[in-house]
């Protein structure tokens, strides 16, 4: 295991730019306080965000030594796409069986989706299609390389999504649980997307019971963050996001479940400034919805726990009474809880500390 490390300056460029105008749209773009969560992206001493981890030499990350999008690169390409911010829908479309809009498991996990969707995406509407069988759908199939199970091939689905494309759609992701292979190089693909069009992701390989023949039920058990990770994933492909080389990021590429499985829930600062270009939320109110009961925030444990019964000490300067007044935000999660901070620290020029 190694870490890929960059330049601090390297960083702040990425996500701020060494273009004027870009800069000028950052200033106007983010609050004080908002300003000093992003910078954590080049801090060294950052412990918000994680520095990228090589796990195994077969990582997404050795395999696709492609140049790092910074936000100007995002930003320039969104200049050439045709793609309207004023159509403010994200579809998503069932495919393949029932499962996913009639079984109860399956009407948890789209109302789960949908709830997920509308927080990571701020200012977007989400709305389900109802479900099409894929006999209505021309597309390649094989067996699978590593089971009996049949595969279909991506391009087929995305044909179709195109061609049924609402007119007030931003994208459209279609959802199944039937494997999906890309090309016939690739033995299996989480998903496959045309940027700012549409997209098709699987969750076969989630099911809880993969590779074994025959199955293509929803489990119950599979872990809901894994799946709202993949479909935010794809669907930040489809607003036009690139994969992330900067840090530990949601858009991370994967190879492999296991490597699906260690991205982080959030997009790193420069992911989440181009985010932000492309749906116009207030980053502290994004966070404050993010925080809801059917939050993924936290959900993986390891930073919500540094943060139990434990209190925000605000210490005023110049107060008649040296006693610090203690604001409970124990049960906030990490995000929201440095963005609590910096806006205290911003607004009311104390001095903050944690105990």
């Amino acid at each position: 295991m190694q870490l890929q490390l960059r330049e601090q300056h390297t960083l702040k460029d990425a996500l701020i730019s060494t273009n004027p105008a870009l800069q000028e749209l950052y200033a106007r773009a983010f609050s004080s306080a908002e300003k000093l969560f992003l910078s954590e992206a080049y801090n060294p001493q950052r412990t918000l965000f994680c520095t990228l981890l090589i796990r195994t030499a077969f990582d997404w990350l050795l395999s696709h030594p492609d140049a790092p999008e910074d936000f100007e690169t995002f930003y320039h390409s969104m200049l050439t796409k045709k793609q309207s911010f004023c159509q403010k829908h994200i579809y998503l479309q069932p495919i393949g069986n029932t499962d996913l809009i009639e079984e109860p498991a399956g009407i948890w996990l789209l109302d789960s989706l949908r709830s997920c969707l509308e927080s990571f995406f701020l200012g977007l509407h989400v709305k389900c299609l109802p479900s099409v069988p894929i006999s209505s759908i021309h597309c390649c199939y094989r067996q699978s390389q590593d089971s009996d199970r049949a595969q279909l091939h991506a391009d087929g689905i995305l044909t179709f999504l195109k061609n049924n494309k609402p007119p007030d759609a931003l994208c459209v992701l279609g959802l199944t649980l039937l494997d999906l292979y890309p090309c016939e190089t690739w033995s299996f693909t989480f998903g496959k997307f045309l940027p700012g069009q549409v997209g098709v992701c699987s969750f076969a390989r989630f099911s809880g019971s993969f590779p074994q023949p025959g199955c293509t039920t929803l489990n119950p058990a599979t872990g809901r963050e894994e799946l709202r990770e993949v479909t935010c994933h794809e669907i930040c492909h489809l607003i036009g996001l690139g994969n992330c080389r900067w840090l530990q990021c949601i858009m991370q590429g994967a190879l492999s479940l296991d490597e699906a499985l260690l991205r982080p829930l959030e997009p790193c600062p420069v992911c989440l400034r181009k985010l932000q270009y492309v749906a116009g939320f207030k980053l502290i109110e994004r966070y404050r919805v993010r925080d809801g009961p059917l939050s993924p925030l936290g959900a993986k444990g390891e930073r919500d726990e540094q943060w139990q019964n434990c209190g925000l000490h605000v210490e005023v300067p110049g107060s008649q009474s040296s006693a610090q007044t203690v604001l409970c935000v124990s049960r906030v999660s990490w995000p929201i809880k440095e963005m609590l901070i910096a806006q205290l620290a911003f607004d009311a020029g104390n001095r903050i500390s944690l105990e």
